[in-house]
């Protein structure tokens, strides 16, 4: 019985490390994805909402703080570390 818990722990551990293939990009998605991160480190962004129904008036905010924005990590530093990782993602048809 542990030999066959054993083996079938082990098809599940190299079935886990193979998985399926990464998802490519293209370069446009890439630098999108960049810009986005060097946004959030340059400051909060935030969403205000305003809105009328038959129960009544509602407002909302969303308020968020990005960790690079709070430690005061250069955006410029940001958006080059991104583009550097997400380098090997981007499809290179």
């Amino acid at each position: 019985m542990k030999k066959y818990i054993l083996l079938c722990s082990f098809f599940v551990f190299i079935i886990g490390c193979v998985g399926g293939q990464e998802k490519t990009l293209t370069s446009a998605e890439v630098k999108e994805i960049c810009l986005n991160k060097k946004r959030s480190a340059e400051g909060p962004t935030g969403v205000l909402s305003f809105s009328t129904g038959t129960k009544g008036s509602s407002a909302g905010a969303i308020l968020n703080f990005h960790s690079d924005y709070l430690i005061g990590k250069d955006p410029n530093i940001v958006y080059v570390d991104c583009m550097f990782k997400m380098n090997s993602k981007i499809n290179k048809i």
